[in-house]
């Protein structure tokens, strides 16, 4: 196993090799909602003209193409060129061959997950760096709106598990248990001991209210399937307590 990273300064728009490999994990992207709407330049550079390099690399190589994607449920930048990624994936394995599978990530989380100024504000970092400093969460829209909780070790447990499948195959990775943004601030609060409850804001651009879980898609196929753990939720923020992110 290879890890080829930005921090390292390799870069997927001047993608050259990967080195001997028998499958790639696309992982790379730039992140955000609101965020993006300032440079969408750069979003369609890096999200699709960079899953376009990685398709054609895996198609010269003959190496299988497992792509990290979202629901549709945002209008927003980001959305708009995951969906474009993920048709040239799916076309990349029609019309090239390459051995191709998808995992929908629905709202993952888990220990190191970045927080802070350049980083998109999901929802678990941004409740627990405030929540730990004894501020109101905030809560963009009514909070009626619902997400999906995947741990992010369910989350790699299935990426691994979509590399023996390439025949365009979607995966679910959601655990099927929709919680709340008001419930999800509740918990957080509840573990942290936050007096400061939440603030509502307007919704941000790119961002509706909207109800998501995952469906169960290409479970079938798998020996397990990710569920909610509770025990994973206070680890996470547990860690924020003590971290500089």
């Amino acid at each position: 196993m290879r890890s080829f990273d930005r921090s390292d300064g390799n870069d997927i728009l001047d993608f050259e090799t990967l080195g001997d490999v028998d499958s790639v994990i696309h992982l790379a992207g730039v992140l955000g909602t609101a965020e993006l709407f300032n440079d969408p330049h750069e979003a369609i550079d890096v999200n699709i003209h960079g899953t376009l390099n990685v398709l054609q690399w895996c198609e010269k190589n003959s190496a299988s193409f497992v792509n990290i994607t979202m629901p549709p449920v945002f209008p927003s930048v980001y959305t708009t060129t995951k969906i474009c990624a993920d048709r040239f994936a799916s076309l990349w394995n029609m019309w090239r061959g390459v051995p191709t599978a998808h995992v929908r990530a629905f709202n993952a989380y888990g220990p190191g997950q970045k927080y802070g100024v350049h980083h998109p504000q999901k929802i678990i970092p941004t409740f627990a760096t405030l929540a730990w400093e004894g501020k109101p969460l905030q809560i963009w829209g009514s909070g009626e709106q619902t997400v999906d909780l995947i741990d992010t070790e369910d989350l790699a447990h299935m990426l691994v598990d979509a590399t023996r499948w390439g025949d365009d195959v979607t995966f679910d990775a959601g655990t099927g248990v929709a919680f709340t943004v008001n419930r999800v601030a509740e918990m957080v609060n509840e573990i942290t001991g936050n007096i400061a409850g939440v603030e509502y804001l307007p919704m941000r651009d790119g961002e509706i209210e909207t109800h998501i879980v995952a469906a169960g898609v290409g479970w079938d196929r798998l020996d397990w399937y990710p569920e909610f753990r509770e025990d994973k939720l206070v680890e996470t923020v547990m860690w924020y307590k003590s971290s500089d992110e």
